[in-house]
């Protein structure tokens, strides 16, 4: 017998019966859709944390351009490791914790955000640098942090030079003292930030996100999506609709998502229940609004 719902995802399976609005409002509120290059970076995030202890654990910088789901990738490793507490002890254990760096290159600053993720009082404020470094570390332990996750990790670019050499000294330091890996998220400019500092380059690993091109990985991350809308018709796309994708996405995951939810929300209200090549056309058609 042929299972009518073959073609979708668990997630989408699970609401294909809803109401047409229903369904509208759950593409509505996506927040996260897995395809293989996300699932690399998300397994190499939780083999970090998955070392024993000693084992020395290299840190990680994410980069890619704006829009290639970078941010998307943290809150999912975030939403898959949240607190916990500990009644024996009284304590909530964080093992992952995320932060987005300071949009200006100021010390003082990230570790009020680096105190301000473990919600910990931040009238630390007038204190001295090292105090601060030092409360920052002494709560982290206590809480059991295994990993450090900072997004918008470009923002150490904007300052002046020894803004910047501070910034990195500060992560260089954060990461010895804890002994635990550090995660940065950022374009190219977080890259190029890192390279100002040898050691600190060699304790990296980079992980780039490129643009997308023509070929199975693309096709590959199309299917992905169209398998996490609940429509109940197959989708089945030609080599020129792929393309077209392409094109109007610029090679983007952010606008390739957005597009495609477009176009599943038009194919639920109009009753048709799959995204067509005609739809596609004629969605890349459409004149933009100013």
């Amino acid at each position: 017998m042929t299972d009518a719902h073959g073609h979708l995802g668990t997630s989408a399976r699970d609401v294909i019966g809803l109401s047409p609005e229903e369904r509208i409002a759950r593409m509505q509120s996506r927040r996260f859709t897995e395809y293989p290059r996300c699932r690399m970076v998300l397994d190499l995030l939780s083999d970090q944390i998955n070392q024993p202890s000693g084992v020395v654990k290299p840190n990680l910088l994410v980069w890619g351009e704006s829009g290639q789901g970078k941010s998307t990738i943290m809150e999912k490793h975030l939403r898959d490791h949240p607190a916990v507490f500990d009644k024996k002890t009284g304590v909530r254990r964080t093992a992952v914790v995320g932060l987005e760096m300071p949009p200006m290159c100021d010390v003082r600053w990230f570790y009020i955000k680096l105190l301000s993720a473990i919600d910990a009082p931040v009238s630390e404020s007038r204190s001295s640098l090292p105090v601060m470094a030092d409360r920052v570390v002494a709560l982290y332990r206590l809480m059991g942090v295994r990993q450090i996750l900072v997004d918008e990790a470009h923002n150490m670019l904007m300052g002046s030079v020894r803004q910047q050499r501070m910034m990195l000294a500060v992560i260089r330091n954060l990461s010895n003292e804890l002994g635990i890996p550090l995660v940065l998220f950022g374009i190219q400019d977080a890259r190029e930030a890192l390279m100002h500092d040898r050691q600190l380059t060699r304790r990296f690993r980079f992980i780039e996100l490129p643009m997308w091109g023509a070929g199975e990985e693309f096709q590959a991350l199309v299917g992905s999506i169209l398998r996490s809308l609940p429509l109940r018709r197959p989708s089945p796309l030609t080599a020129r609709a792929l393309k077209t994708l392409l094109t109007h996405s610029d090679g983007g995951t952010a606008k390739l998502f957005e597009t495609l939810i477009d176009l599943g929300i038009d194919a639920i209200r109009s009753g048709e229940e799959r995204i067509t090549p005609e739809m596609i056309k004629d969605y890349v058609s459409l004149p933009v609004l100013a």
